[in-house]
């Protein structure tokens, strides 16, 4: 059985606002309380991006490590977002996130992209996925753009496939604003310019994600039939 055959057909068609989102447990349910995984869990499970948790139970010092780099990632997501809706109080952002927050305000200019939707929440109802992405912008010829921002290399979380699989989340609900370009923008404190763009056109990273989220949903299948005859 594969993804795109693993829902009955009798079955509710959700969208994206009628999951529920643990922030602690980075976990997203519907509403009748069956889990629905991530796109940076899928990745993850599969084996294409690093495994964060598994680098953790390394040891406390790589433990510290992954959780001030996630707590950084967040505290700048948050005030990058809080930039471009126009209400962000740099008073208020903390000194470890400044300088990225600031690669991103230079960013924003040299590029004159702007912001037409931010923090978006998608769900795939198909494939059984979800995700929040970070931003959909307009560059000034018109272009729509799917950004990503990252504090790391894009390829290590697998950037082109999880902007592949918000991509065509987003399109389920929003069919008429098509996607032309997705972007890993890495920000990059110190350098004379402080981010750098991996820009992803290939379609065959679609591909690829299903074939990974198949998987997933497949090796999830597996373990219960195992758990069940233990």
């Amino acid at each position: 059985m594969t993804a795109a055959t693993a829902t009955p057909a009798s079955a509710p068609v959700y969208t994206a606002t009628d999951l529920t989102f643990d922030p602690v447990a980075h976990e997203y349910r519907l509403p009748d309380g069956r889990p629905v995984p991530s796109v940076t869990q899928i990745l993850s499970a599969v084996g294409v991006s690093l495994d964060f948790e598994a680098l953790a139970q390394m040891s406390a010092r790589t433990a510290a490590a992954v959780d001030l780099k996630r707590d950084l990632g967040h505290a700048l997501h948050a005030d990058a977002h809080a930039f471009d809706d126009d209400d962000l109080e740099w008073a208020t952002v903390d000194e470890r996130v400044r300088p990225y927050l600031e690669a991103w305000v230079a960013f924003r200019a040299n590029t004159q992209i702007t912001p037409t939707a931010r923090e978006r929440r998608v769900f795939h109802p198909v494939f059984r996925y979800a995700g929040t992405l970070d931003g959909i912008f307009l560059t000034p010829n018109g272009r729509r753009v799917l950004v990503d921002i990252k504090t790391g290399d894009p390829d290590d979380s697998g950037c082109r496939w999880q902007t592949a699989a918000y991509q065509y989340a987003f399109a389920i609900e929003h069919p008429r604003e098509h996607i032309d370009e997705r972007w890993g923008v890495r920000l990059m404190p110190g350098r004379s310019v402080p981010y750098d763009i991996a820009i992803y056109r290939d379609w065959r990273d679609w591909l690829a994600f299903q074939a990974f989220v198949t998987t997933f949903h497949y090796q999830a299948a597996r373990r219960g039939r195992s758990a069940a005859r233990t």
